[in-house]
């Protein structure tokens, strides 16, 4: 399991701002807040910055370190770190400090291949997935991607049709990896865009067992994880305990006249995938 991400960029009074630090301490964790000029004093930390910009987001970016925004940041100043490449955004109320991720699920066996040649697109998606423990690959060459495809494991594939010169060549080679292969594959489709009719006759819908809108892909894409199986959509457990209680009644719901003993059963409903919900909350400025 991989740590989320190596640096925190923060907007937030001082006492906040120290949870947040002592929250990821008591996790294990080595914080140590710096600036954008002296980040790179400090190896094998997690980063914490309390004068952000996007310029020193994306120079973290460039050095591999994913950096997290956590606090107050305007609904524009969001948009231009999304543009960037920042992918996590952690906003809740600082008495929820619980809910701050750090680690990754679990490695599972899964492996995801994307091909839209939108490489900031690519890069969101690629957390997204590593952080829900699959593993990925984009690729930025068609012929990389029939290769990759080919040779190594793929169990989705995240296909952007638009970018696709040739679909109609495209379509027979997936079809004989395919044939080869058990895959299946998303396809993102511009549904407004000409000559609609055109591109799907070319079998894209038959290649692409779902085909989304991008406006709408990351909406569907966040709400169907947990991966499961379409029956085991329970993600509550519910437990029921017999206990014995004091019951009172009030005169003008004030005073206190008479109290009695009584049995009743306390039922309890617990999220069965609390951190599941807690990564998946990092990415909710994408919906």
């Amino acid at each position: 399991m991989d740590t989320l991400f190596g640096a925190v960029l923060t907007q937030l009074p001082e006492p906040e701002k120290n949870l947040i630090a002592s929250w990821l301490q008591v996790q294990g964790l080595v914080v140590k807040e710096c600036t954008s000029k002296n980040w790179k004093d400090y190896q094998d930390s997690i980063r914490l910055f309390t004068k952000p910009s996007p310029d020193l987001a994306k120079e973290l970016l460039e050095w591999s370190i994913e950096p997290i925004l956590c606090g107050n940041f305007t609904n524009a100043e969001k948009e231009i770190y999304k543009e960037v490449g920042v992918t996590l955004l952690w906003e809740k109320p600082y008495t929820e400090i619980h809910t701050l991720p750090y680690k990754t699920l679990p490695l599972s066996k899964l492996t995801w291949v994307i091909y839209t040649k939108d490489p900031i697109f690519d890069k969101h998606l690629s957390v997204f997935l590593k952080t829900m423990g699959q593993t990925v690959f984009a690729e930025g060459n068609l012929e990389f991607l029939l290769k990759r495809i080919q040779t190594g494991p793929c169990h989705f594939l995240i296909l952007d049709w638009d970018v696709v010169n040739d679909p109609r060549t495209f379509v027979l080679e997936i079809s004989k990896l395919k044939k080869a292969k058990q895959f299946l594959s998303i396809g993102i489709k511009d549904f407004m865009k000409e000559n609609l009719y055109r591109d799907l006759k070319t079998g894209i819908g038959t290649i692409s067992e779902v085909l989304v809108a991008k406006l709408d892909f990351w909406n569907v894409l966040v709400h169907s994880f947990p991966l499961r199986e379409e029956e085991d959509t329970n993600d509550w457990k519910e437990s029921s305990q017999s206990i014995s209680k004091l019951s009172f009644s009030f005169q003008e719901k004030q005073i206190p006249i008479s109290m009695q003993l009584t049995e009743t059963t306390m039922i309890k409903k617990k999220l069965i995938h609390p951190q599941v919900e807690n990564l998946l909350g990092l990415f909710g400025w994408f919906l």
